[in-house]
């Protein structure tokens, strides 16, 4: 692609940017993110907006939070920086090109993350046989969403699945009337049967 980004499966594996880090802070009973490294803000900012497909930074950080939590399940413990990076590294690897792309991102991380989350519980040895059917009932349902959210993501990018039909037989009995060759669209004037 001229815009140096890949339709998903197709993404290099090393960025040519690295995507950007946060470390959780506290401030007093709250938490606090920040950049994880204390170098160039301006450069971490632009790889922080870049990750969200976005110059706007009131969408990346409206994103970035619905991200956090969603991944954030348990308010008793603290946000865990190595699922947030997670998130933004997987986030600059998809690598939205506008706010629509990262607005769809986002659910396929979520995706993601429910689903090998509810295949896990459903997997732990200790499951019922209800609850592992339940739960694995979950993650099947979770990986078709992931699956349709990357199809779509995919025809957005214009890499959508072209479907080809191949006739490599025909019949005409007698009487009937065959087109042999290429046909494409309708004749000017002419009407559907």
């Amino acid at each position: 692609m001229s815009d140096g980004r890949f339709p998903i499966g197709m993404t290099p594996t090393r960025p040519v940017i690295a995507a950007p880090q946060i470390k959780i802070g506290q401030e007093g009973a709250a938490e606090s993110v920040e950049p994880a490294a204390a170098g160039d803000l301006t450069a971490w900012r632009d790889r922080f907006l870049q990750a969200f497909g976005t110059s706007e930074p009131a969408i990346a950080e409206a994103l970035f939070n619905q991200l956090v939590n969603a991944l954030h399940t348990d308010p008793t413990k603290a946000l865990s920086a190595s699922a947030a990076n997670l998130a933004l590294a997987l986030l600059h690897q998809l690598a939205p090109r506008n706010e629509l792309e990262a607005m769809l991102c986002v659910q396929l991380v979520v995706a993601h993350v429910a689903s090998m989350d509810t295949s896990r519980r459903g997997l732990h040895a200790d499951q019922s046989v209800g609850g592992r059917q339940a739960y694995l009932g979950l993650a099947r349902k979770f990986m078709t969403l992931f699956a349709m959210q990357a199809e779509t993501l995919n025809r957005l990018r214009g890499n959508g699945v072209v479907q080809k039909v191949i006739v490599e037989r025909v019949n005409v009995e007698a009487g009937g009337k065959a087109l042999v060759g290429a046909v494409s669209g309708r004749p000017e004037g002419g009407e559907r049967d």
